[in-house]
């Protein structure tokens, strides 16, 4: 290992270590791996999120344009920890997994314009295994990617125990397990597969988030009935946190950095589909972006269609669970090509 490998476990390992002390800083009054009860629900609180608080005419962020966000949260232990989203065609909702081990469903209030203006309902349900029984350990519970295949299944996938399951719903049991590359097993146990993207053909492309190769990420196809190995260029030190294709076939990958002398920051980058044939991946930036602008610990990305045709992002930031961070909920309109 090199001396800038090194210096990125480093910079991971007290990225994770200044989160745990924070949160073990700040009583909670229930267990880290406190599990919802079968499908209940939540009330959750949201506030207006302004892209930039120093400057609120602020719209304009590389190739996005800000159209607006929610700070979400509620005074529900187990809520919190979403590494992975899926927002509904029309935008009305969305789901998303939890990295403690559950299932959200958000149906939201919207302005005449689409844009998510508050939440109408919540609900929490348990993340089954193929028993149908709840995953309560951390080590089986740790879902980072949330993704719903061309054919109606939900792919989630885990990582310190590496795998993907399918669910025919949210909420359901674990139906089956994909097989993946060999070398998946291979990845730092809390450093695993972090993006996963659904092709409009079926393919599936998954990033790792600390599994590397030389100064790149690791990284896997899946098309023509096998998988292809693929890199994902680290610069920056920013890392994958996860990734959705467009219908078009170009894929989206959200990136985060962080340092406590920093803090976090948080990438866009966009990979033309005729790239996924480069062993090598070739991204271009969308946007990069650090406080003052609004930003957390961004680790949920999806896209979705509006009714006029434009492109939307919608990003999404995991709160560990932690009273000093923030759920917060970003969306961007797309500059056409």
């Amino acid at each position: 290992m090199d001396q800038r490998q090194q210096g990125r476990v480093w910079r991971n390992a007290v990225f994770k270590f200044i989160f745990l002390i924070a949160a073990l800083a700040v009583p909670m009054a229930v267990p880290a791996a406190a599990q919802p009860a079968p499908e209940r629900p939540v009330t959750v609180r949201s506030a207006e999120l302004e892209l930039n608080p120093e400057q609120p005419d602020q719209r304009r962020l590389g190739s996005l344009h800000y159209l607006g966000g929610l700070i979400l949260a509620a005074d529900d232990d187990t809520f919190g920890g979403y590494s992975g989203m899926e927002v509904d065609p029309d935008g009305k909702g969305l789901w998303a997994i939890s990295d403690l081990g559950h299932w959200l469903r958000l149906d939201f209030t919207l302005d005449d314009n689409g844009l998510p203006r508050g939440v109408a309902s919540a609900r929490l349900l348990p993340l089954n295994d193929a028993e149908g029984r709840p995953l309560e350990r951390k080590r089986d519970s740790d879902a980072e990617a949330l993704r719903r295949g061309v054919d109606g299944k939900w792919l989630v996938a885990f990582e310190r125990s590496h795998r993907i399951w399918s669910y025919a719903e949210p909420g359901g049991v674990a139906a089956s397990a994909l097989p993946l590359p060999p070398a998946v097993a291979d990845q730092p146990a809390n450093g695993g597969i972090e993006a996963m993207a659904v092709l409009p053909d079926g393919s599936l492309l998954l990033l790792s988030e600390e599994h590397m190769f030389g100064q790149d990420n690791a990284a896997w196809l899946w098309r023509d009935g096998r998988w292809h190995d693929r890199l994902w260029p680290v610069s920056g030190d920013f890392h994958p946190t996860d990734a959705t294709a467009l219908p078009n076939g170009d894929v989206i990958v959200l990136e985060r950095y962080y340092t406590p002398f920093v803090g976090p920051k948080a990438r866009l980058k966009r990979l033309p589909a005729a790239g996924l044939a480069d062993t090598r991946l070739k991204p271009e930036t969308l946007a990069e972006w650090a406080r003052p602008v609004s930003v957390d610990n961004m680790e949920a990305l999806d896209a979705r269609r509006a009714a006029d045709g434009s492109t939307w992002l919608y990003v999404m930031s995991d709160d560990n669970r932690n009273r000093l961070q923030r759920m917060l909920l970003m969306i961007f309109r797309l500059d056409p090509r």
